[in-house]
């Protein structure tokens, strides 16, 4: 009799929650995708090791392409690369999927993670730090720190680097305090560690991602790997809230009326809007958190990705590196002039997105005929194939700076290119990552030719998928030039 019961239980539970999907599970059996099992849906497909985990995931989503759907345990991901629908996606689902969430312990309420309330707010407060006057003052600060790259090198001239990026890390590191906040770089004495965290945090995080059992939070709690997580988190707070600790001293210090340039910058905005209560103290704490990983980390990883493609093709760095003389003009004029440089890293964000995944939340039906992507899924826009689909693209593959010609970029869906997302939660530093890129590449090549060790197409590069994409095997020997 007990065990009677104890069925018709579980019977009346799993027909509850089958009922109150109901639409879901109607709409996602019309979109085309793998074969699932109960409870761990499509998610036994995507388990891998971390050295293919990325190859994997896009030769899966590439031969389902251009709409498919899979599960992972009782989340709908519906992945699609069509430009029209992407549109609809970016536009109307301004949640995040509840894939960020991961992100919670370090970063909750962020820009990159918060509800859309929260969002709003934090994006209204955040975005006069980044306006083009503020901006354009950053210009002499990225020269000098991409000064500090060239002196490392004059002294590293013809011998081979396999870890460039962690050097230009902490140049971008060191910018970003200097830039985004009123402390000096030299105060925080702990960007190796800073570094070393972000790295930590990326990889428990996809080996979380690719053993499935681990994203049920039962089995994830007794892991080891969430004990690693834990002290990783309280590290990253610990760091902010040294950082913000030197803001706090420095705004003593100020008048607070101050409407110079340095007081609208991102950190010391945020400390005066703490002051009257806009925004609150762990707030600031976790968009310290986010900012500073985040800015200089993709800023990092997209000049070394650049320089490592321009190292294989020679013919094309050497038209990049007949630029004029960074120091010596004004910031705008001198950018303008960059416009072939600017075209070469938009065809190497094509090839390889720093980023190469957006998620989202639908929380209402999104109609992308012929299926419709129904209230409650997880949506996601596949950059790395969005960028390579032939249908847009001719010979998707082929290094041409010259896609990004005005004309041929007004042939192009609006959507079929976003390395730095769309609408209006794109991303806020798109203007700010350009320029570091920009300013720090051009400086480089003014003063070094570049060469890609044991490559002869960026299709020899492999990649490693950290949430962002690395170069894994960069080998990377720089000549002085003779002018």
């Amino acid at each position: 009799m007990v065990i009677w019961i104890f069925i018709c239980a579980v019977t009346f539970v799993i027909i509850s929650v089958l009922w109150k999907k109901r639409w879901l599970l109607y709409h996602a059996w019309k979109i085309p995708g793998p074969f699932s099992v109960p409870l761990v849906g499509s998610a036994f497909l995507l388990s891998a090791t971390k050295d293919n985990f990325f190859d994997l995931i896009c030769g899966k989503m590439d031969s389902w392409r251009p709409v498919t759907k899979f599960w992972v345990g009782s989340q709908l991901y519906i992945a699609t690369t069509r430009p029209t629908d992407v549109e609809k996606i970016l536009t109307n689902s301004l949640n995040k999927s509840p894939f960020y969430e991961n992100f919670n312990d370090i970063m909750k309420d962020t820009l990159l993670t918060a509800k859309v309330s929260i969002w709003k707010e934090h994006r209204k407060m955040i975005n006069p730090s980044f306006n083009s006057k503020i901006l354009n003052s950053y210009h002499d600060i990225f020269i000098n720190y991409s000064k500090e790259i060239v002196k490392f090198l004059d002294d590293k001239e013809g011998v081979e680097q396999t870890d460039f990026l962690r050097v230009i890390w902490e140049k971008t590191l060191d910018a970003v305090l200097a830039t985004l906040t009123n402390v000096k770089p030299h105060v925080v004495k702990e960007r190796h560690r800073t570094i070393s965290i972000t790295v930590k945090f990326e990889e428990i995080l996809i080996q979380r991602f690719h053993s499935f059992w681990l994203l049920i939070d039962f089995f994830w709690k007794l892991s080891n790997l969430h004990k690693e997580h834990e002290v990783v988190c309280q590290t990253a707070h610990e760091i902010a809230e040294n950082i913000i600790a030197e803001e706090y001293k420095s705004y003593e210090f100020q008048d607070r009326n101050d409407d110079t340039i340095e007081s609208k910058r991102f950190l010391p905005n945020l400390t005066k809007l703490n002051q009257t209560k806009l925004i609150t103290r762990e707030e600031i704490l976790e968009e310290t958190s986010f900012m500073m990983m985040a800015a200089s980390e993709t800023a990092a990883i997209t000049i070394n990705t650049v320089l490592t493609i321009l190292g294989i093709y020679s013919d094309i760095q050497e038209l990049v590196s007949v630029l004029p003389n960074m120091e010596n003009s004004p910031i705008q004029e001198e950018l303008n002039r960059l416009d072939y440089l600017e075209r070469v890293v938009k065809e190497i964000l094509r090839l390889v997105p720093t980023i190469p995944f957006i998620l989202r939340y639908a929380d209402e039906d999104i109609k992308c005929d012929p299926y419709v992507f129904p209230a409650g899924s997880n949506l996601i826009v596949p950059l790395v194939l969005l960028h390579r689909d032939p249908e847009v693209w001719p010979d998707p593959e082929k290094f041409d700076p010259d896609r990004f010609l005005h004309d041929e970029v007004g042939k192009r869906h609006r959507c079929s290119y976003i390395p730095f997302s769309f609408g209006a939660r794109n991303c806020i530093g798109l203007k700010f990552g350009m320029m570091v890129v920009k300013v720090t590449v051009a400086t480089i090549l003014r003063n070094f030719k570049v060469q890609t060790v044991g490559m002869n197409s960026w299709k020899d590069i492999q990649w490693d998928y950290m949430v962002m994409l690395k170069t894994k095997n960069s080998r990377l020997r720089f000549e002085k030039r003779k002018f």
